[in-house]
């Protein structure tokens, strides 16, 4: 499974101490044109993140909604802010579509500029979702479209969020947990750092019992760490 944060948001620099105590990578997907704004990272503490060893991936220049764009415009997003962040000394290797959407054009463009792998939103569910499936395939069944179950918001507490992780361990399939702020309740699409905290420690939990791998999305793709245990059917 794989921890990701989406949209260059300053508070999600509260993240790192409780990604350190439990000895997690992340990997933040980022705006480039956002950074040293007010409200959202700084180029600092993106490179304090990445000495820590969470990885760095693209997310457009401005968070630039794909679908029909045109084709030097939709270059622009995807290849000039990889290039800004290669150019600041980042390894960039996968994107992520902002809100998830995406065409063809959007994918191939994604993958001419340079990246490895694009994610998407939806395909996995939170239950009852009756025709979504449990997990990303490793390696993924699209590369350019990896399948996940959304972002999380505040009505996601941690029984659903379990049961997703649980979901994926049955099927021995990846799961991309994808957060936005990490804040007391200061956005419908956020999480407390108490929240944060307490779902990394269970899934610590799960780490030292063999059922979980927690994995940077480059991780993922490349196959660099082994597959967990799968969890036993109950």
């Amino acid at each position: 499974m794989s921890l990701e944060f989406d949209d260059t948001l300053a508070n999600q620099f509260s993240a790192r101490s409780i990604l350190a105590e439990h000895r997690m990578h992340a990997t933040f997907f980022v705006n480039s044109g956002r950074l040293d704004r007010p409200g959202y990272l700084t180029v600092a503490q993106l490179r304090a993140l990445a000495s820590d060893g969470h990885e760095i991936g693209g997310h457009t220049i401005d968070h630039a909604q794909l679908p029909g764009l045109p084709a030097g415009e939709l270059r622009h997003q995807i290849c000039d802010d990889r290039r800004a962040l290669l150019a600041l000394g980042f390894d960039v290797s996968d994107f992520a579509y902002p809100n998830g959407a995406h065409d063809r054009a959007s994918a191939e463009q994604a993958r001419a500029c340079g990246y490895e792998s694009a994610r998407k939103v939806g395909g996995i569910g939170f239950a009852p979702c009756i025709f979504c499936t449990g997990a990303e395939t490793i390696p993924p069944r699209d590369p350019m479209a990896t399948r996940t179950p959304g972002s999380l918001r505040r009505v996601h507490r941690l029984p659903r969020i379990q049961a997703l992780v649980r979901g994926a361990q049955q099927v021995d399939g990846w799961i991309q947990l994808t957060f936005h702020h990490i804040c007391d309740a200061c956005d419908d699409y956020s999480m407390s750092e108490e929240d944060f905290s307490t779902l990394l420690g269970w899934l610590a939990e799960e780490r030292e019992a063999g059922r979980v791998a927690v994995l940077t999305v480059a991780q993922a793709i490349r196959g660099a760490t082994p597959r967990p245990r799968r969890l036993a059917a109950e």
